[in-house]
């Protein structure tokens, strides 16, 4: 099983919004300062929003195949990807470099 549900909250912290998994749930993280301005931090997410909930779903597998330091490790990988010319050290998952809808960088 992969995601199952999506749970949204607040972060308490000054981070930026962000996604995450718990178990089989995909957390939609809006910022604290996102909050409080009522300013939608997720404006501009739409288009990836199937990469970012197959992304998260690799995350899970990968958790219940191996263990979750593992999995969260994904994340912390970082690369470095040529596109028209230039070049840009960017972490494994970064939606714009993805070429397909893990949200994964493969090439």
């Amino acid at each position: 099983m992969t995601i199952s549900d999506f749970v949204f909250s607040c972060a308490t912290d000054n981070v930026p919004a962000y996604f995450t998994y718990e178990g089989e749930n995909m957390l939609i993280v809006q910022s604290k300062d996102g909050a409080k301005n009522q300013k939608n931090d997720f404006e501009q997410i739409e288009g990836f929003m199937g990469a970012l909930v197959s992304h998260e779903s690799v995350h899970v597998i990968i958790a219940k195949l191996a263990d979750g330091q593992i999995s969260d490790s994904l994340d912390d990988l970082e690369i470095v990807v040529e596109r028209f010319g230039k070049k840009f050290q960017v972490s494994l998952n970064n939606m714009l470099f993805s070429t397909d809808s893990s949200g994964i960088i493969t090439k």
